[in-house]
């Protein structure tokens, strides 16, 4: 009985280590319906396969450690598949996690067996057994926080087909490693610690390029969200744009009738009065030198007068006329929305006010926009207020990218009662100020 625990034990382990990060990695995915259940079943049946494989071990005592080694595969396998058992996930999100499980599970191994080698030249027996453990569990706990910090939110990105490749491509390699430190220990100890030293750099490169992974690809699908948001600025403009030009006309066309009427003496100046106020839209038209700009203006202007917010704005638009319409549209529309956005939650409305500069300073171009702000954030993390946060919190993102366009630079900050802006975009050669 001690010989077939003490063949147990290390199997038990291994599957609880991978069973223990494979669930860990993936607790950011949704439940599976009758999750306990499942999970019970799982647990169940890799305890039964483990057992199972204790008894090869224990018959073959000469080549136990081959077998113990070969059968961390299946195990792998088991725990990983018993993760998307129990979790909604696509499978390829799954292998991703999988491998990351993996890579784990192979660091502490390793890295318990490096200090075991270093300190009684064996493997440590149930010393060993208990490095290994704790080397683990600190270490899937560092994994996942940062797991859950570049991907919180795992349902809304997408990892991409090929990582369903990190899955054998690290089960292989791990067990490759695992099998050679059992050749090599037979040249001597300094060779196996050796070895199991590079195993320990390759677990930790896997995390860090699993890491790097996600990071990229974040960028990637927030590159691809701005663009996509872009595009939608560029529709929303061109039909501003016409909108605001046919108000122009008839408001323009109005004000020929109101005096043609107060000239003919047909109806009273108060009635004629009462006609010019209601055409007060032709009064919210900007010229700014920029046409791209006035639209942005005398649409938010509008905006602004519905929700009782007072917009002041001293802005010379053609100093930015080496820009790319779009370009202003996004950067400028972000910015009043952002503003806006906020203002219309201040409940005094004598607070309620945005205020855009848009002048020439040496060398460049300086934009300032301020709002009243009296709430607590940390300038770094803005979020959107909006309930639909997938869709929502671009704008000052896709600001910045723009302005990096330019080689300019963006300030963000919080002072006296006052959200602030500042942007200074140098002026390209030959695009004059």
């Amino acid at each position: 009985m001690p010989e077939y625990l003490a063949a147990l034990l290390p199997l038990l382990l291994t599957q609880t280590q991978l069973f223990a990060a494979a669930f860990t990695l993936s607790l950011r995915f949704d439940r599976r319906s009758s999750f306990a259940l499942r999970v019970t079943l799982t647990a169940t049946g890799a305890a039964g396969f483990t057992a199972l494989s204790a008894l090869a071990c224990f018959y073959m005592p000469a080549a136990s450690d081959l077998w113990a080694e070969g059968i961390c595969i299946p195990q792998t396998v088991i725990a990983v598949f018993s993760a998307w058992f129990c979790y909604d996930a696509r499978f390829r999100d799954m292998a991703f996690s999988g491998s990351a499980a993996v890579a784990v599970v192979h660091t502490a191994r390793q890295a318990s067996r490096t200090i075991c080698l270093s300190v009684w030249s064996s493997d440590g027996g149930y010393a060993g057994l208990a490095i290994s453990a704790a080397l683990s569990a600190a270490l899937l706990t560092a994994v996942a926080l940062i797991f859950r910090r570049l991907r919180p939110n795992p349902s809304e990105s997408d990892v991409g087909r090929f990582s369903v490749l990190l899955f054998p491509v690290s089960t292989g390699v791990s067990a490759a490693v695992g099998f050679a430190g059992l050749v090599i220990v037979d040249f001597g100890v300094i060779y196996a610690i050796v070895l199991s030293v590079c195993g320990i750099f390759y677990g930790l490169f896997m995390l860090f390029a699993e890491c790097a992974f996600l990071i990229g690809r974040h960028s990637e699908e927030e590159l691809s969200v701005i663009k996509s948001l872009w595009h939608e600025d560029r529709k929303h403009y061109e039909m501003q744009k016409e909108s605001m030009e046919m108000i122009n006309i008839k408001c323009h066309d109005l004000r020929h009738q109101i005096r043609r009427l107060r000239e003919s003496g047909t109806a009273s100046e108060r009635a004629m009065e009462e006609i010019e106020n209601s055409v007060f839209v032709y009064d919210s038209m900007f010229r700014t030198g920029s046409e791209v700009l006035d639209v942005i203006l005398s649409d938010y202007s509008l905006r602004c007068r519905k929700s009782e917010v007072q917009l002041t704005c001293m802005a010379d638009g053609e100093k930015i006329s080496f820009m790319d319409e779009l370009d202003v549209y996004s950067l400028f529309g972000n910015m009043l929305e952002n503003a806006l956005e906020y203002e219309q939650t201040v409940p005094e409305k004598e607070n309620r006010f945005i205020s855009l500069t848009v002048r020439a300073v040496r060398g460049g171009v300086s934009v300032h926009a301020e709002n009243h702000y009296d709430g607590k954030a940390d300038v770094g993390r803005f979020e959107t207020s909006k309930q639909d946060k997938s869709n929502h919190g671009f704008g000052m993102k896709s600001m910045r990218k723009i302005v990096e366009k330019y080689g300019g630079t963006m300030d963000v900050f919080i002072a006296d009662d006052m959200f602030q802006v500042d942007i200074l975009l140098p002026v390209p050669a030959g695009g004059g100020v």
